[in-house]
């Protein structure tokens, strides 16, 4: 008898490790039929060693039953840069950040590769504050709710650091109002709690100007305050983007960044411009940034000029489901426009696309008139 049940356990072992393997086959597969030159098959092979031990999670905690639903959906990109620095000189740099959905489990469940100083989580770039901040978490992300004004979510995350793991729990509120047809703001309100800073809290304001969806004019104003910052570490800069087609973009940024205790300094003042390109892949791109700064002494308070000029290349890793929800959300229920989106096409990540037409934006008086409309047909 017990043979009889140590067999019957061995087969249901099997037949689900059998059936985790073919999920991992039908997320992670490459169906893109790519030309069989060395940095094709490099690329594919990575892709699928990125993507299998997320399938393998959604297989393993998901409802067998939902087995034949859509497969996970994975993106990751992997930044690496040459930096060069008029005072620190030469050095490199290694960024991976990822958002892989994980429909078995709960399409409110996310797996995060990302930055500290990652607040949207939208995989925006920029001039940071601090080297320290450029350390990648690892953790996932439950979305409590989701509308199409506010979003509330937690997160639960590890960051490895030299002496030792550092978690942090973050809980955060997120609310966009449309200001006129083609303005709005965003507030978001964030608590967290990490080993390193201990108890504290961030507060953000962004207000953005989409024009049409090849451009985007952004204002943000930011401030944290924990029980180890000095007062409250501030930053502020305004970014204009614009896509020039769909494989190349030009970013410009203005800004500051500083601290209010023990008194108020600036600690950096920036000017940054940067050039993206899609090139021989749609998965692969450049980017050149000159930027021009002007920090602050730490001895003396005397603030000095750097040049600085940082060189990217990006490698992106997607399969089919995570590509198709990007078109969407870049394009909308256009279906036409979906449909006829090359497939060497890069997406665009930052430009806002059909964000120009979203329900926050509209005019409340417009949607008045339109209810009216509405009851004096009924």
């Amino acid at each position: 008898m017990a043979d009889e049940d140590l067999t019957v356990d061995r087969t249901e072992e099997e037949a689900r490790k059998a059936k985790q393997e073919e999920l991992m086959a039908l997320s992670c597969r490459d169906d893109l039929d790519r030309p069989e030159s060395w940095l094709d098959r490099s690329h594919s092979y990575l892709s699928q060693r990125l993507c299998e031990p997320a399938a393998w999670f959604d297989g393993f905690f998901g409802d067998p039953r939902s087995f034949e639903e859509t497969p996970v959906g994975t993106f990751v990109r992997v930044r690496n840069a040459l930096q060069w620095d008029e005072t620190e000189g030469w050095g490199v740099g290694l960024r991976v950040r990822a958002n892989v959905l994980l429909p078995r489990v709960s399409e409110r469940v996310r797996l995060l590769i990302t930055r500290d100083e990652d607040v949207s989580g939208e995989f925006r770039d920029g001039p940071t504050t601090d080297d320290r901040d450029e350390r990648t978490r690892l953790g996932l992300r439950f979305i409590a709710s989701d509308q199409a004004r506010s979003q509330l979510d937690f997160d639960g995350t590890v960051r490895v650091t030299s002496s030792g793991l550092n978690p942090r729990i973050r809980g955060r509120y997120r609310y966009v109002q449309g200001l006129t047809p083609s303005t709005l703001g965003r507030a978001t309100q964030s608590v967290f709690w990490e080993l390193d800073e201990g108890l504290g809290t961030t507060s953000r304001l962004d207000w953005e100007w989409l024009p049409d969806r090849d451009r985007l004019v952004r204002w943000t104003g930011q401030g944290t305050f924990s029980e180890a910052s000095d007062g409250v570490d501030w930053r502020t800069s305004v970014t204009a983007f614009r896509q020039l087609n769909s494989r190349s973009a030009i970013r410009s940024e203005v800004g500051a960044f500083g601290y209010t205790r023990p008194s108020f300094e600036t600690e950096e003042l920036f000017v940054a411009f940067r050039y993206r390109r899609q090139f021989l892949r749609n998965w692969l791109f450049y980017e050149l940034q000159p930027e021009y700064a002007w920090p602050l002494e730490e001895v003396g308070g005397d603030r000095r000029g750097d040049w600085r000029f940082t060189f990217t290349l990006e490698v992106q890793f997607e399969n089919k489901r995570s590509r198709e929800q990007r078109l969407r959300e870049y394009l909308g229920d256009e279906e036409e426009e979906i449909e006829t989106w090359e497939i060497e096409d890069p997406i665009p990540i930052e430009a806002p696309g059909d964000r120009h037409l979203d329900p926050v934006l509209e005019d409340p008086e417009d949607e008045d008139d339109e209810n009216d409309e509405d009851e004096g047909e009924d």
